[in-house]
C-alpha cells in the first residue's frame, strides 16, 4: 500500500511537471538593459580671435543683468528707524531663547519707492535657520526708510543679555 501511494505521488508530480514545463518556453524574460558608459572629455578653452570677435552674438542670448549699485548697510537715522520698527515686535523666537541660541543675520531689503520693504532675503545667515526666519519676519513691516538706494543691507542681532 505504501508503495502504491509513493508511486501515485511520483506520477502526479511528473504529470504536473510535464504540463507546466512548456510554459517556461513561452514566458520571455526581459533582456538586461546595458548601462551606458559615461565619458567626460576636457576640451581646451576657446580663445578669442579676430575672426570670432567680429561675429555678432545671437539675439536670443541677452547678457546677465548687473546691479546698478552694490547694496550698503543702513546707517544713522535709517538704521535707528528700522531697529525701532523691529523693537515693537517680539521677534526673538521663544525656542531660540530656551535653547540659548544667539547670532547675527544680515538681511537684504528691497525697498519700495515710498521707503517700505518690498522684499527681504537673507544675505548672510546666522547658521541657525530659526533666527534667519525670525529676522525675515521682523523686517517685513518696516516703513520710512530712505529711498536713495533700491536695496540696502540691515544687520539683525540676536543676543541674550
Amino acid at each position: 500500500m505504501a508503495l502504491r501511494f509513493g508511486l501515485s505521488i511520483l506520477a502526479s508530480l511528473l504529470l504536473h511537471a510535464v504540463v507546466l514545463w512548456p510554459f517556461g518556453f513561452f514566458v520571455q524574460r526581459p533582456a538586461p538593459v546595458p548601462r551606458p558608459v559615461l565619458e567626460a572629455v576636457l576640451q581646451a578653452p576657446v580663445l578669442a580671435t579676430p575672426e570670432t570677435t567680429s561675429a555678432p552674438e545671437p539675439a536670443a542670448v541677452s547678457p546677465a543683468p548687473t546691479p546698478a549699485a552694490k547694496p550698503r548697510e543702513l546707517q544713522g537715522r535709517a538704521l535707528n528707524t528700522a531697529l525701532a520698527a523691529m523693537a515693537k515686535l517680539d521677534f526673538y523666537p521663544r525656542e531660540a531663547i530656551e535653547r540659548g541660541i544667539e547670532g547675527d543675520v544680515i538681511v537684504l531689503l528691497t525697498l519700495t519707492p515710498n521707503g517700505g520693504v518690498a522684499a527681504a532675503a537673507v544675505a548672510t545667515g546666522s547658521g541657525h535657520p530659526i533666527l534667519d526666519a525670525a529676522a525675515l519676519a521682523a523686517v517685513r513691516g518696516i516703513n520710512g526708510l530712505p529711498t536713495a538706494q533700491r536695496q540696502v543691507l540691515l544687520p539683525v542681532r540676536f543676543r541674550l543679555d
